[in-house]
Formats: C-alpha cells, sequence, structure tokens
C-alpha cells in the first residue's frame, strides 16, 4: 500500500466529491426542521464521515478493476452522508435519500461539465498562463459551482415546498431515487474507467450524464412541489368542511336570535302600554339594543345573509362601518357552504386588515356584487395599515407561521377557479382592493389537478 496515493484519493479524490455532495445536500434540506444540539451532531457526523473516507482511501488498493465496483466507493460515502443528515434533520429516510439524490444529480452534473473542459483543454490552456494546472482547475470550477447552485436554485429548489418534504406520499420515491442514482453510478464508473479509449463516445458520455442530472433534478423537485400543493389542497378542503359546519351553525343561531329579539320586541311594547315604573328612556335603550340584533339582512341568498348578519355584529363591537350592495341572482352555480367559505374569507381578511388602523374613520369596509354583460362581478375595498406584498399578484400572509396561514386566500382562489373565474389584487395609496369575476353561468371546472 503507498501512503502517498491513499492520500490522494483521501485529500483529492474523495474530499473533493464529498465536498460538493454536501454543499449541494445543503441545498436541498435547509428547509427542513433541524434536530436539538444540530451543530454537535454535525460536526461527529463529519468526523465520523472523515474517517470512512481515509477508509476507503485504503481499501481502494484492494479493489478489482472493474467499472462497477470502482464506484462502490463513491456509493458508501453517499450513503453515509445520508445518515448523516437523518442525524441532524427531521424527515423520513426516503425524503432524506430523495434530497441526497437531488444533491448527487446536481453534484455530478458540475462534475461532469468540468470534465468537458479537462478534455477539451479549456483547463489546460488556463494553466499554461498561469502556470499551475490545479489553479487554473479551481480557478474555473468554483465560480462555476457557485454560478450553478444558484440556477439550481432558482429553477429547482425554489420550487419546494417545506410542508411538501415532510408530506411526500408518493410510493415510488424510493424507486425513483434508486434509478436515478444507479443511472449516475454506471456512467460515472464507465466513464472513469473508458474516458481515455474514445475522445467522441466521452464527449457524448458526459452530455448525456449532464442532461441526465438536470432531468432527474426537474422530476424531484417536480415531485416535491406536486406534493406540497397536494397538502395545501387537502388542509382547503378540511377548512371548506369546517366552513360547512360553521354556516350550519351559524344559521341556526341568527335564526334563533331574530325570533328572540321579535319576541322581546312585543314584550318591550307590552311593557310600554303597562306603565309599571319602566321609564320611556330605559325602554327606548332596550329597545335598541334589541333592534341591533333584529335587523335581518335579505339578499336573497341565506349563506349571504346569514354571514352578513354574523359579521355586522362583529363590526359593530370593532367599530367597523360595513357597507354592502349585493345582487345575489347569479350564484345558483355555488353551494351554500361555498359562497359562505368565499364571502367568509373575503369580510375576515378586510376586518382584520381595518381592525389595525388608529383613525376609526377609515375603518370601513365596501363590499358590492353585481351581474353586467354575462358576467358576475365581487369588488371588496378596505383602508389598510403598513405593506401588504404581493407575490404574483397574490398577497403574501404577514402572519409569522406561513405553514398554518395564508389558506383563506389559496380557499378563495381554488373556489374562484373551480368555477372558471378570476381575482385580482391590487393595495395602493393605503386601499386594498379585491376584484372577482364569475361567468355568469358557468361550467363547472374539475377540481385542481395535480400528478403524484
Amino acid at each position: 500500500m503507498n501512503i502517498e496515493i491513499v492520500l490522494y484519493y483521501f485529500s483529492r479524490v474523495y474530499s473533493g466529491f464529498l465536498v460538493q455532495l454536501i454543499l449541494a445536500e445543503i441545498l436541498f434540506v435547509y428547509k427542513l426542521k433541524r434536530k436539538p444540539l444540530f451543530l454537535v451532531r454535525l460536526a461527529a457526523g463529519l468526523l465520523c464521515l472523515a474517517a470512512l473516507t481515509f477508509v476507503t482511501s485504503c481499501v481502494q488498493f484492494f479493489l478489482p478493476e472493474i467499472p462497477l465496483v470502482g464506484a462502490l466507493p463513491y456509493l458508501v460515502l453517499f450513503a453515509f452522508t445520508i445518515v448523516i443528515l437523518k442525524m441532524c434533520f427531521y424527515g423520513q429516510w426516503k425524503i432524506l435519500i430523495l434530497c441526497g439524490v437531488a444533491a448527487y444529480s446536481l453534484q455530478n452534473a458540475i462534475y461532469r461539465i468540468m470534465s468537458l473542459c479537462e478534455i477539451t483543454g479549456l483547463v489546460w490552456r488556463l494553466s499554461e498562463s498561469i502556470g499551475n494546472y490545479d489553479a487554473a482547475y479551481n480557478i474555473l470550477f468554483w465560480p462555476f459551482c457557485l454560478v450553478s447552485f444558484v440556477l439550481a436554485y432558482f429553477l429547482f429548489v425554489r420550487r419546494i415546498n417545506a410542508k411538501g418534504l415532510e408530506n411526500i406520499y408518493n410510493s415510488n420515491v424510493l424507486l425513483i431515487s434508486a434509478v436515478s442514482l444507479c443511472v449516475t453510478l454506471i456512467l460515472c464508473a464507465f466513464t472513469n474507467v473508458y474516458w481515455w479509449q474514445s475522445f467522441g463516445l466521452s464527449i457524448v458520455n458526459y452530455c448525456f450524464a449532464v442532461l441526465g442530472n438536470v432531468l432527474v433534478l426537474a422530476i424531484l423537485s417536480g415531485m416535491f412541489e406536486n406534493s406540497g400543493l397536494r397538502d395545501d389542497i387537502e388542509t382547503v378542503r378540511r377548512l371548506w368542511a369546517q366552513d360547512k359546519q360553521q354556516y350550519e351553525i351559524s344559521k341556526a343561531n341568527i335564526d334563533l336570535i331574530n325570533v328572540k329579539c321579535h319576541d322581546l320586541k312585543h314584550k318591550i311594547h307590552s311593557l310600554r302600554l303597562a306603565e309599571d315604573g319602566v321609564s320611556a328612556d330605559e325602554l327606548k335603550e332596550i329597545e335598541q339594543a334589541v333592534a341591533i340584533y333584529d335587523s335581518k339582512v335579505s339578499t336573497g341568498c341565506d349563506p349571504i345573509d346569514v354571514l352578513i348578519s354574523e359579521k355586522s355584529l362583529l363590526c359593530l363591537k370593532r367599530n367597523i362601518k360595513l357597507t354592502c350592495m349585493i345582487d345575489s341572482g347569479g350564484f345558483g352555480f355555488m353551494s351554500e357552504s361555498e359562497l359562505y367559505s368565499l364571502f367568509g374569507n373575503m369580510l375576515s381578511n378586510a376586518m382584520q386588515a381595518v381592525s389595525n388602523i388608529a383613525d376609526k374613520e377609515k375603518r370601513v369596509i365596501g363590499l358590492t356584487v353585481s351581474r353586467k354583460a354575462g358576467m358576475i362581478m365581487i369588488n371588496c375595498t378596505n383602508y389598510f395599515e403598513g405593506e401588504i406584498t404581493l407575490r404574483n399578484g397574490v398577497p403574501v400572509t404577514s402572519k409569522e407561521d406561513k405553514s398554518v396561514h395564508g389558506f383563506g386566500v389559496k380557499s378563495m382562489q381554488m373556489l374562484v377557479r373551480k368555477y372558471g373565474g378570476e381575482l385580482f389584487f391590487t393595495a395602493e395609496r393605503g386601499v386594498f382592493d379585491l376584484k372577482i369575476m364569475f361567468p355568469e353561468k358557468p361550467k363547472c371546472e374539475k377540481f385542481l389537478t395535480v400528478a403524484f
């Protein structure tokens, strides 16, 4: 065993591979929740990895010169990086393996492009200018690596939903991971052994490897994104079910309150006629209080009536002025629970915005529903303070925990698009405006479909 060759494999071959791989893995798993004592766990894992790398460098001497056997050390080291991820992050094994495979694909694509630079002589020509081949390679590699990581983030990683990482249910995850990993290892193994036999074949092999790795990244990031979308859809569906239950409860409560208040008005009238010691001012005050609850809204649409009656009481409590002009005749295509959910989210968001305004004169919400030229148009406006961020035309929740907030807007989007409508948000000069447009007789579109 030659110690110089062992050190070469340890410091140059395997360590270089691991540095690139670990940096790529960090890019894909940083959204996962870290375990306690994260830095201690990471340091311990890296020390064990360094020891394993040295052992692998020593074992390299005893491996037969067979292409697939030559890929085994890389597979072993890759597998141990997944163990380190499990030590440091919360997450199922299959998720960590999937992130690792995505990182391996990115690392291999970068390495193969640099290999193209080597065999085409680009690195050699640069080394002639500066007089050092290793320096020339690093001058090209690390800036290219940084650019590749940035591109990978914007093209693939940014699409990954944090909830999606934690909730991938696809049964083919491990199969896809295994196939992707095998293809990468096989290409690497045969290329490393036979690259010198055919220049043209090596070029084709490297290009094929790069394209294959990019395809794997696209497929895996799409799986992450779709899983996040499915989780959002399930959450919105649960919210719709809750809204349906809430509508039934609210409708019963509003009807009961109106009946009781109607009876109380008659009893107050009887007290006034009896003149048994109750003053006229006291009776007037009681009558005004009862009138608040006996103000039945009638738009011709039960869920909207119930919702506005319910929200009017909250607005009164918070010193909010709610004005409504509603033509509800065109909503026959939507269920009562869907209408309750749509207008409920709309008014709840508006009320939350105006409740934070110090100037009580600006605590105003305007809601109009009209029909024109075959379209149903809903317009909800309100004042706001501070800043509202619109991303892709949609307001971003200001709550700290993004995983449990922001579903009101998603719920409205899904409902509106289910019936072929569109939403438009604007936030300018302290006024927030939401416009929704439906075709008056829409064809119900199939619910948002996501491939898994």
